[in-house]
């Protein structure tokens, strides 16, 4: 199921400190017809959300400065922001790390390494809820 029509106004954040992540994401939700921001740190994923609130964000939750768990809490605590869809994709997979994640505020959570085309898969399932 390819829905590139409704897709190419679906705006989707990577935040993430590791450049691979975004190139590989990025390169494959581009080729599903995803509009496609990149955020290296939660400064600028602020920054970002600022100036285009996304419709969904992949969130890292080990990251410098400030973690995904905060930005993911800043977000669901701010009126403007609190319905942006948030995807956890963290390299922390506990049982712990995941109940934390959602506890957070997070829509769902995902472990890395992951497949990419089960990705691909929740991100369209999460929109399709949301709609």
């Amino acid at each position: 199921m390819n829905e590139n029509s409704k897709n190419n106004t679906t705006h989707i954040l990577i935040v993430d400190d590791e450049p691979q992540i975004h190139t590989v994401i990025g390169k494959l939700l581009t080729k599903e017809g995803y509009k496609i921001s990149d955020a290296f740190s939660a400064e600028e994923a602020y920054q970002k959300i600022e100036e285009e609130k996304p419709d969904l964000i992949l969130l890292d939750i080990m990251m410098p400065k400030v973690s995904g768990i905060e930005v993911c809490n800043r977000l669901k605590e701010n009126p403007k922001t609190k319905d942006i869809l948030i995807l956890i994709l963290s390299a922390k997979d506990g049982q712990a790390d995941r109940i934390e994640g959602l506890t957070h505020g997070a829509d769902d959570f995902v472990s890395k390494p992951f497949h990419l085309r089960s990705l691909v898969r929740k991100i369209q399932h999460m929109l399709l809820k949301k709609e």
